[in-house]
């Protein structure tokens, strides 16, 4: 049984996640990638990110479904923690 700090807000119920989850046999990974909001570098005027090589992360995202969320709000930025809270149906304006 999932016990859940009567602290944290769920914004989703488990309920609601049992009565919408489908069962399939496909093998899924969901992948944070945190930290990457970096600050242009003054002399070429790109971030850790652009300039990264990127190999693996750029295979993995071609056969891949991509997207962004807003955990917050929209214009919102939290810290890591609140971030993954959310991501999980955590309420991180608690």
């Amino acid at each position: 049984m999932l016990v859940i700090p009567s602290r944290l807000k769920i914004m989703i119920s488990l309920e609601q996640i049992r009565e919408n989850a489908i069962p399939s046999p496909a093998k899924i990974a969901l992948v944070f990638i945190d930290g990457l909001g970096g600050l242009h570098h003054p002399q070429t005027g790109n971030t850790e990110l652009e300039e990264a090589q990127a190999l693996n992360l750029d295979q993995l995202a071609k056969g891949s479904i991509c997207g962004l969320i807003d955990p917050v709000s929209p214009g919102v930025m939290p810290g890591s923690a609140p971030g993954h809270l959310a991501l999980f149906g955590y309420d991180p304006k608690f």
